[in-house]
């Protein structure tokens, strides 16, 4: 899945546009996308990171799954809440 602009047009801030950034990153070159993979190479702490994928949940833009080992889902820009 390529990045989508519509991520620059819906106001987030930096942190979370960084985290979409690293899943469509990872997603381009068909590495899991799981939370481990995510943490390993998130920059900035733990919370943040949290905070980012709490919002990018809240605008529709990835699925969360229930356990920590399940891959992340981005789902299609047509999906995404403003």
């Amino acid at each position: 899945m390529q990045m989508n602009q519509k991520i620059f047009t819906l106001a987030l801030p930096t942190e979370t546009i960084s985290c979409y950034l690293l899943l469509t990153g990872l997603a381009d070159q068909n590495l899991p996308l799981n939370r481990r993979e995510v943490e390993a190479l998130w920059t900035g702490e733990a919370s943040e990171l949290d905070t980012a994928l709490d919002q990018l949940e809240g605008k529709g833009i990835i699925a969360i799954p229930e356990t920590q080992d399940a891959p992340l889902r981005l789902l299609p820009a047509e999906m995404w809440r403003d």
